[in-house]
């Protein structure tokens, strides 16, 4: 059998649950993966050396299953993460924070407003993938993360290796506000903390919902910003003197995200727009 023909036929077995594109993307990952079947010899169509049995990666794939978490992995700015149903799935908007990071950085060191080796705080680290890619993009960077999941950590701590980052990797309950006194002063603050309302879960993708760590994701509805809150006034009293803090936001709270840091009595507060044109940061200066 030819590789494109076999190509073929996955993408029409998983044709019901996904649209054509998003399968042709699918079926790329897995066969690149499983065997190292690339676009170029799909679309020279070479032959196959062996075909493997796809049936039990068939079946996850209808049943909505990720596909990082069938490949076990995922690209994010560049480098490779490996996940797990213990880690939230890297969005390319969370590209856009480490993106807005080292440009915010890089401008406070050309104008010496802020140290060459900075303190970096990533709250909520999940797979370690703001922590590393920002902490890999600044020379010299000392990089802590938080998260209060042990497996997550875990992970976190394999793609540090992975990637040659060092970064030191703490469990904590961050709303525990009483261990924030004895926690150190950082010149960056970093989070994509757990920002979805339980309201909103009617309007995400079946494979979220099912498969992805709901700890990470979700928020009560009467209290949204929680996160936030505990951010806001930790920075406020952890942040170097020009030091700044970004976060991920839910777009239904930009302004009221932002104003958690005004009344904190940050100097300027930007609320931030993906590349969808959505609410999707918010950054904040002392």
């Amino acid at each position: 059998m030819s590789a494109k023909t076999f190509f073929q036929q996955l993408v029409s077995e998983i044709s019901a649950v996904y649209d054509e594109n998003e399968a042709k993307s699918i079926v790329y990952l897995v066969l690149e993966h499983f065997q190292g079947i690339s676009k170029t010899d799909i679309l020279l169509d070479n032959p196959l050396k062996e075909v493997f049995d796809y049936q039990d990666i068939i079946t996850r794939l209808k049943n909505h299953e990720p596909v990082q978490y069938i490949i076990g992995e995922t690209e994010f700015y560049g480098r490779r993460f490996k996940v797990s149903p213990a880690t939230l799935i890297p969005r390319p908007e969370t590209e856009e924070l480490v993106e807005l990071t080292l440009n915010t950085f890089q401008d406070l060191v050309k104008n010496k407003l802020i140290v060459s080796n900075p303190k970096i705080l990533d709250i909520g680290t999940g797979t370690g993938c703001i922590a590393i890619s920002v902490g890999g993009g600044i020379d010299n960077a000392s990089v802590t993360a938080y998260d209060i999941s042990t497996k997550a950590l875990q992970i976190a701590q394999e793609n540090a290796v992975t990637n040659k980052v060092k970064v030191d990797f703490e469990e904590v309950n961050f709303l525990d506000e009483s261990k924030h006194e004895s926690l150190p002063m950082f010149d960056i603050i970093l989070s994509n903390p757990p920002y979805v309302t339980n309201f909103e879960k009617h309007e995400m993708e079946k494979n979220v919902l099912a498969y992805e760590p709901h700890l990470a994701l979700f928020v009560e509805d009467g209290n949204p910003l929680i996160f936030y809150k505990a951010i806001a006034k930790f920075a406020k009293k952890h942040l170097s003197v020009n030091g700044f803090c970004i976060v991920e936001i839910n777009q239904s709270f930009g302004l009221e995200t932002a104003a958690l840091f005004w009344d904190e009595g940050f100097s300027s507060v930007e609320v931030v727009k993906d590349f969808f044109g959505r609410d999707r940061m918010v950054k904040a200066h002392l």
